[in-house]
């Protein structure tokens, strides 16, 4: 290969990959979208490390910053279920957890790269929207 044509390649795989790693946007569900949309949306987000997408579907606009270098597929969503938030800083208020199967890609570690896992998301209403306030094993 010649040095242009080595110089051309490290070029185009720069580029390939400056794009990959920029964020994209992702539409936010409307207010009045149920929990699944919204955790759909969130993980979305996640994938797409859109800041202001997190901060919207996310309590007092909190961006999960450990996430932004992961990849979660969803494989499913399970029936959300009304919760009491016990233990939470939402304790008695309308709770809705909404379990998932994942498969999670460029973890901190703390979870099993690339394995299928039970996870789940707790969402409370804030000025009128579902949000995300706590998630983990489910």
């Amino acid at each position: 290969m010649t040095r242009s044509a080595g110089t051309a390649l490290l070029l185009l795989l720069a580029t390939t990959l400056a794009a990959c790693s920029e964020p994209q946007h992702v539409t936010v569900p409307p207010t009045d979208a149920d929990p699944t949309e919204v955790v759909q949306a969130y993980v979305a987000a996640i994938n797409a490390r859109d800041r202001d997408a997190l901060a919207t579907l996310s309590e007092d606009g909190a961006i999960p910053e450990t996430w932004l270098g992961t990849r979660i597929d969803l494989v499913e969503i399970d029936e959300p279920y009304a919760d009491t938030g016990a233990g939470t800083r939402h304790d008695g208020e309308d709770v809705i957890g909404v379990p998932v199967q994942v498969v999670v890609h460029g973890s901190d570690g703390s979870l099993p790269e690339g394995e299928q896992i039970g996870w789940g998301y707790l969402l409370v209403q804030q000025d009128g929207r579902w949000v995300v306030f706590d998630q983990g094993v489910g």
